[in-house]
């Protein structure tokens, strides 16, 4: 069996970074200045928080996230149950309105007839249900690779 992963590429230098290291420094100045404020609990909190921050900030930018598993037989979309090539009816570029821009996604349209439980994110998602982004959130060879690869199995109808 052929299996091919597909990764997020986050750029991991960006504000989020920037405020880490800036409130880490202030939180570490404040436990310089002072041997009280060791014991103030409101600190505690605060030094959770950033500890919590940085943590989540490893598990978007550094930790790997995977987009797409693509095998002979299915494609799965982030952590969504694989939906087989023959279930596809086919894929589609869309330019979908978000974050107050226009995203360009392709969107891959299963079969009318077909039973699939889709989860949460799905139903809440401006977003169609299956859709790969096309704006950025993967490397340009992947990018280029995964609609090379969608299009030899299915095909892509593009907008004009």
């Amino acid at each position: 069996m052929n299996q091919k992963i597909y990764y997020y590429n986050f750029k991991p230098l960006n504000a989020w970074l920037v405020f880490n290291i800036l409130i880490t420094l202030l939180i570490g100045s404040c436990f310089f200045c002072g041997a009280r404020i060791w014991f103030y609990p409101q600190m505690f909190v605060l030094v959770g928080v950033v500890i919590f921050s940085w943590i989540m900030w490893w598990y978007k930018y550094i930790h790997p996230q995977i987009m797409a598993v693509v095998t002979d037989e299915s494609i799965k979309i982030d952590h969504n149950n694989p939906l087989k090539w023959e279930d596809i009816a086919y894929a589609e570029e869309q330019d979908v309105y978000c974050c107050f821009k226009m995203r360009k996604v392709l969107a891959l349209v299963p079969h009318d007839d077909i039973n699939y439980q889709y989860n949460w994110m799905q139903k809440h998602n401006p977003f169609p249900a299956f859709s790969i982004p096309l704006y950025g959130l993967l490397s340009p060879q992947d990018e280029a690779e995964l609609t090379a690869l969608i299009d030899k199995k299915i095909g892509i109808k593009h907008n004009k």
